[in-house]
């Protein structure tokens, strides 16, 4: 199955021996192994403290003991995330932000962005983004169009995988389970004190389950089988140079259902014979240049990415798409004293989606941002941005934020604002049906959104309590109907509240909690946005009673939703189950019970979703 084109080779090859720098913060850790965490939030190394946004991180422990399978499993436990995928096993899957539109999220793997241009609205599909090798995800609540430019209306999710280390180590794992599942991969990483280097590789195959609901009478299977490749290697050149590069892949194929004509003349989702194969490739290159004893910190990079999809109906090919982005961009930090920084840059941007045009799309920016820390507690930060789109001419966003810690008392106050924008995609600027003509009047989506929040820790830091309101108006949405094709005709608003609870009981024992509820509407017809529940919650229970043992039960809610038209998905709860038993040093076995009280659901309306599902595994490091 695996196979990587020339293309592809020649691309990978010519980005390993660039310079590259958008800044993966190698030095930052995960939430779950320090109380601070230091974060890419600014596009430089910070406390979680010294931000006023909202930031949750998955650290690399998290994504072992919770055992998730794909990340998008992970990103169901942050508050003010949503998830809907068609099918499970490889269906398309999305993520929305606090009522954003899931094309209104800009994801990077290693800095370099993997939207897919050549999608409807260019979001990205999560279907086969597997965790091992991933250091820690870190997501970004609101508008980051400051720093992350133009589709980050939403927020960001930053992904990291892990690097190199000194001497030589591993280590690798195989599961199996439910729906006759194979789940194994390995990691190998190693260094000196000049050159670094982690490799990682996964191989999923599973019959799966029926893509549209077995409850309707669908009782074939899709199956689903993937490859992802990650590597990344450092070298310093000097102690004041370094180069990293980087590169990721994956290859999917998935067996999945389409409509298919009834006897009434009526379409419905079904059992059909279709097949869809995608490629994605997202490789960089980075020099990271220190200047007046670390005064100045430059980084300059060359991304590239690019995906290919093809549907295959009765073994003919039915559809294709490709997307390629390309990146050159500098970014430099400059110290302007202990308590100031600067951190600024420039950016070129090509985006192409040949299937639908030959002719690249580009975008020119500036940025900047001021952040201080002078005053015990309190940090500041504002910051501008100026792109110039070839289409859409020029367009400036602003931000501010603002933190307070009160270390006597342990509570930290918290408050951001924002604006973004997001221009057509392709797709959208060129598509054309059904007897109309691409609209040329087609404007940006635009947002401007505000939180405010705070956070109260107890009993030396034992227990963390946590609140959030958030407050987003939208603009200029752009919708499509079959009698004007794509249109600004919207405006909406999405508002509500996260709440946060964290809890050390004892040294065997914790707890974590956080519950969501957002109010997204049109605000020109006062509807519900579709796909945007209401009520979202997630609790855990982890319990180590030994050494050895350790385990967790964990519920995942997800409140009713619109899911189109007139058309409501119920809500649903989920039990899962964990456990973990270390044999020695190196070998653990472990093992998970997914739905264990078998709840029957969907997170798409016509779509099915795995009962009660058993897994079971080992992992081995060296």
């Amino acid at each position: 199955m695996l196979k990587i084109s020339f293309k592809t080779t020649l691309i990978a090859t010519t980005a390993l021996v660039s310079l590259r720098g958008l800044p993966v913060l190698a030095d930052a850790v995960a939430m779950d192994d320090v109380e601070e965490v230091v974060v890419a939030a600014s596009r430089r190394a910070q406390l979680a403290s010294e931000t006023g946004k909202s930031i949750s991180v998955i650290g690399e422990q998290a994504l072992e003991t919770q055992q998730f399978t794909f990340v998008l499993d992970a990103l169901q436990t942050v508050p003010g995330v949503t998830i809907n995928q068609n099918g499970s096993f490889g269906g398309v899957a999305t993520v929305s932000i606090r009522g954003a539109s899931s094309d209104q999220t800009v994801v990077l793997v290693d800095g370099v962005q993997v939207n897919d241009p050549s999608a409807t609205g260019g979001g990205y599909n999560f279907a086969g983004l597997d965790p091992n090798g991933i250091e820690r995800v870190e997501v970004l609540r609101g508008p980051q169009a400051v720093l992350y430019g133009s589709d980050a209306m939403g927020g960001v999710i930053n992904i990291i995988t892990k690097g190199g280390q000194d001497g030589l180590g591993g280590s690798a794992f195989a599961e199996y389970g439910s729906y006759s599942s194979l789940r194994t991969g390995a990691n190998l990483s190693g260094g000196t004190e000049r050159i670094s280097f982690n490799l990682a590789g996964t191989y999923v195959d599973t019959d799966g389950i029926s893509s549209a609901e077995s409850a309707d009478g669908n009782n074939e299977r899709d199956g689903f089988e993937s490859v992802s490749l990650r590597g990344k290697m450092g070298v310093t050149l000097t102690e004041a140079a370094r180069i990293e590069l980087n590169a990721n892949y994956i290859d999917s194929d998935k067996d999945i259902d389409g409509f298919a004509l009834q006897g009434d003349g009526s379409f419905a989702l079904g059992d059909t014979d279709e097949l869809s194969k995608s490629q994605e490739f997202a490789g960089a290159a980075r020099a990271y240049i220190d200047l007046w004893d670390g005064v100045l910190k430059n980084t300059v990079s060359i991304e590239y990415s690019e995906i290919e999809r093809t549907n295959f109906s009765a073994g003919v090919e039915s559809y294709g798409a490709e997307g390629e982005r390309f990146n050159l961009d500098y970014l430099g930090a400059l110290a302007l004293s202990d308590a100031m920084t600067f951190t600024g840059g420039v950016q070129h941007e090509e985006v192409k989606a040949a299937s639908q045009d030959p002719e690249a799309i580009s975008i020119d920016s500036v940025f900047g941002a001021l952040s201080f820390t002078g005053f015990k507690g309190l940090s500041l930060s504002g910051g501008v941005r100026s792109d110039n789109h070839e289409t859409f001419g020029g367009n400036t966003s602003f931000e501010a934020a603002a933190s307070y810690l009160l270390e006597e008392t342990g509570t930290r106050i918290h408050a951001t604002w924002g604006e973004g924008f997001k221009a057509p995609t392709i797709f959208q600027l060129t598509y054309f049906c059904c007897g109309f003509e691409p609209n040329p009047d087609l404007q940006p989506e635009r947002t401007e959104a505000w939180e405010a929040g705070a956070e109260q820790s107890f009993a030396d830091d034992r227990f963390t309590l946590g609140a959030t309101y958030f407050d987003r108006k939208t603009q200029d949405l752009i919708i499509f109907t079959f009698t004007g094709g794509y249109q600004n005709v919207s405006r909406a608003r999405a508002k509500g509240v996260e709440l946060s609870f964290a809890a050390t009981v004892s040294d065997t024992l914790s707890f974590n909690a956080n519950y969501t509820y957002t109010d997204a509407k049109d605000r020109d017809t006062d509807t519900l946005l579709a796909r945007r529940p209401k009520h979202q919650a997630y609790a855990a229970v982890n319990w180590a009673p030994t050494e050895k043992l350790s385990g967790s039960v964990s519920v995942t809610h997800n409140g009713q939703e619109l899911d189109s038209g007139t058309t409501f998905v119920d809500d649903w709860t989920r039990v899962d189950l964990r456990a973990a038993y270390r044999l020695n040093e190196g070998v653990e076995l472990y093992g998970r019970i997914d739905n264990l009280l078998d709840a029957d659901y969907q997170q798409v309306n016509g779509y099915g979703t795995p009962g009660l599902s058993a897994f079971a595994g080992v992992r081995t490091r060296f």
